[in-house]
């Protein structure tokens, strides 16, 4: 599966993160995985085992997910349901989720680590946010920084 730190389901809204260390040493490690950026304002934010950055990159809005020692677990750009890919709606169509509202869409940037993050509204406006694996997998893990990507120095 994609991830294996707990994450609650129904989280409500994001906290935005107030430790500027932390919050410093997300924007460091950020700016030196996307070093060709034109420094785009990252607005943080604190979910309690991870943190998440959000920003636009163009026209397009990204999400950068860390976990809590802050490393890195991947950015997503964000798409539009409609043009979700046959697995992951069919899985999303048969699963706990089926009765909410996709409010966000978001797929991996990086096309080869295929992954999804979906925000969902139920009808008494609760949030919930999940994650896809390439299978269309779905969980409310969130996930955990990928061992296999280097942290910069």
């Amino acid at each position: 599966m994609i991830a294996n730190a707990s994450y609650a389901q129904d989280n409500g809204s994001p906290r935005p993160l107030t430790d500027k260390t932390v919050s410093g040493n997300l924007s460091k490690d950020w700016s030196q995985r996307n070093p060709g950026t034109q420094n785009p304002s990252v607005q943080w934010y604190d979910v309690g085992n991870g943190y998440y950055g959000t920003y636009t990159s163009g026209t397009t809005p990204y999400i950068a997910f860390y976990d809590k020692d802050g490393g890195y677990v991947q950015t997503y750009k964000k798409g539009e349901w409609s043009s979700v890919h046959a697995a992951l709606k069919s899985s999303y169509d048969v699963s706990a989720y089926k009765n909410q509202e996709v409010t966000a869409y978001w797929e991996s940037s990086d096309p080869a680590q295929k992954a999804y993050y979906l925000e969902l509204k139920d009808d008494k406006g609760k949030t919930s946010r999940v994650w896809a694996n390439e299978k269309g997998e779905l969980s409310p893990v969130f996930p955990k920084a990928n061992p296999n990507v280097n942290r910069p120095n």
